[in-house]
């Protein structure tokens, strides 16, 4: 900035096939070249060329690789309009395959438009949001029909896949000839606009290097280059100049956030994970995984959803964005990475049935490096808690045969939950209980540290325990009254124990064993003896915790017993909240702390 010298050319250092960076040090205006040779370290191709867009890169590359006007270009038909629009203005005619709900490229298909398009010859894959391919079997098919295979890595620096033969984890961007990368900001390196060229090929590269920006002997001014001056003589009074290059100042931005690569990556993997276990328990949402041979670098979510709507979806994008949390649709009338929107690239809207069915529900939520745990927390929570809303609102009914409103006995109670095992769990999906059962995990987060001793009073099937180990909490015990429901919980291995037990009688738990109690749907209709409290009381900590959900229809039966210990200076009350999910009656939560 100092010196003014932000061409990337603007200096008089020679540079030879000994110059290694370290040598440019004290040289101003070597950014650029720095960069691409660090750049190059990194990725582990022989050459990289820093331009202005990883647009541009993969135009040049196109360029390079020897298309020609109107030639044909198998790629995604998911990915960025950046990938057709360089395939347009390269001159070329964009050939669209399917991509499956896990985000790939539909090998099958990839065979068939190879085999209707014998002159296609240029193939860009596009690693759209970091999800690889089947490479190794891509890479075959290209090469058996004679196709230059480039690798659109704007999405998967940092990404690796296992290499067979040498057994071991390579990144991304070595099965084709050329890969580009992406530095534009929302991207694991970000200097607003950015990106490169990689390849290990010396005239591509002398192309790349030519048609980018360098005219005269200017090439000589690059550190990551073939240094055989005979290859860019020959050809480059035959290469147009598109003044694609990247400046000094870009670079200079770029430079320091090499070393911390991994850093961030180990970052934003750790808050993916943390996002994905909340939402684990969402009934409509699906999360892809990646390939087994594939390490990913999550700097965003992408998640499908399932058994909704078109109106649904739209309204789940819509009330999530009202309450701070962005997240697109991939198939949306307005959305670049929407196929349909690319009319410039096609005469008819190609027919790519796979693919609409499942962009339409396919959701986009970027990450980013500020959020703290605390915000990931609130993330899953809202998007959880608008799903299950909608869900809800679809549905109307509670219960499709309705409640008991009283029980005979125990063992009338017993015989209910027993025989309710095959469908409890949908049907209070349906219902929107599971609204509740996440509201009172999210809250134990202000609360509790993950580590606490938790008891899930009427466990159930697990509803609730799903959704408390979904933000973190692992150290859970349950009880309930129903052995068959207890079955079922267990298949989850998220309880270190389950008990059946019957409350109001004494509980096989040493005094002061928990940290907190929760209890949802379990204290009301009198279905549990008052004298419950006591057990309870006796096995939660000094300072614990008990967070229960009670029935307003049930007209204080429970919540007087609480006041009495209230009373009794035995319990406080932190909060007592309403909190309505179902339309047939009335809940409210009730949080209180053990004083003695």
């Amino acid at each position: 900035m100092e010196t003014g010298y932000l061409f990337r050319y603007h200096f008089d250092a020679e540079i030879c096939e000994e110059t290694v960076s370290s040598d440019l040090k004290d040289e101003p205006a070597t950014e650029v070249a720095k960069l691409e040779d660090e750049f190059s370290h990194y990725t582990g191709h022989k050459y990289v060329v820093a331009v202005n867009s990883c647009g541009s890169a993969l135009f040049l590359s196109l360029k390079a690789a020897g298309l020609q006007h109107s030639e044909k270009v198998l790629t995604n038909a998911f990915t960025f309009t950046a990938v057709p629009s360089s395939i347009v203005h390269a001159g070329g005619i964009p050939i669209y395959i399917e991509c499956n709900n896990q985000y790939l490229l539909d090998i099958d298909d990839c065979k068939r438009k190879i085999e209707a398009n014998p002159d296609a010859k240029f193939f860009i894959v596009s690693h759209m949001r970091g999800y690889v391919s089947e490479m190794d079997l891509l890479e075959e098919l290209c090469d058996e029909a004679d196709i230059c295979l480039i690798e659109d890595c704007a999405h998967s620096l940092g990404a690796k896949w296992y290499d067979k033969k040498s057994k071991q984890d390579k990144l991304t961007g070595h099965h084709g000839q050329i890969a580009c990368f992406s530095s534009q900001s929302y991207k694991l390196l970000n200097s607003g606009e950015g990106g490169f060229i990689a390849t290990d090929d010396d005239k591509i590269a002398a192309y790349c290097i030519l048609a980018a920006g360098s005219y005269e002997k200017l090439y000589q001014k690059h550190l990551s280059r073939p240094f055989d001056n005979h290859i860019f003589e020959e050809i480059k009074l035959s290469v147009p100049n598109f003044s694609l290059r990247m400046n000094n100042l870009t670079a200079a931005i770029l430079r320091p956030q090499l070393p911390i690569l991994e850093e961030r990556i180990s970052a934003y993997n750790k808050k993916y994970k943390q996002l994905t276990n909340i939402l684990a328990p969402a009934n409509n949402i699906d999360i892809p995984k990646s390939l087994k041979s594939v390490t990913r670098v999550c700097d965003s979510l992408q998640f499908n959803l399932i058994n909704l709507t078109i109106k649904q979806a739209n309204e789940f994008v819509q009330q999530t964005s009202e309450r701070g949390v962005k997240i697109q649709l991939f198939g949306h009338k307005d959305n670049s990475r929407y196929f349909k929107n690319w009319h410039y690239s096609f005469k008819e809207i190609p027919v790519l049935k796979q693919t609409d069915e499942f962009v339409c529900f396919a959701c986009d939520l970027k990450l980013s490096l500020s959020f703290t745990t605390d915000d990931i927390d609130l993330i899953g929570y809202i998007i959880k808690d608008v799903l299950y809303k909608i869900v809800a609102e679809e549905n109307q009914v509670d219960y499709p045969t309705g409640l008991t409103s009283s029980f005979e006995d125990l063992n009338e109670v017993i015989s209910k939950y027993d025989n309710w095992v095959s469908d409890y769990d949908q049907q209070h999906h349906q219902n929107g209980w599971k609204k509740l059962l996440t509201h009172v995990a999210y809250t134990l987060t202000s609360y509790l540290t993950t580590d606490d001793k938790i008891l899930d009073i009427g466990c159930g099937t697990g509803l609730l325990g799903k959704e408390l180990s979904s933000y973190n909490f692992k150290n859970l015990d349950g009880l309930d009254i129903s052995e068959k429901s207890l079955q079922f919980a267990k298949t989850f291995n998220i309880y270190n124990g389950l008990f059946k037990t019957e409350l109001g009688k004494t509980l096989d738990f040493a005094d002061n064993s928990f940290d907190a109690l929760v209890s949802c749907g379990v204290f009301t209709r009198q279905q549990v003896p008052l004298n419950s409290f006591e057990e309870l009381i006796r096995i939660l900590k000094p300072e614990g915790l008990f967070l229960v959900a009670l029935r307003v229809e049930d007209n204080n039966y429970y919540y007087n017993k609480l006041k009495e210990y209230y009373i009794a200076g035995i319990l406080s009350e932190v909060f007592k909240m309403q909190f309505n999910v179902l339309s047939s009656c009335n809940h409210e939560l009730v949080l209180v702390k053990k004083l003695a």
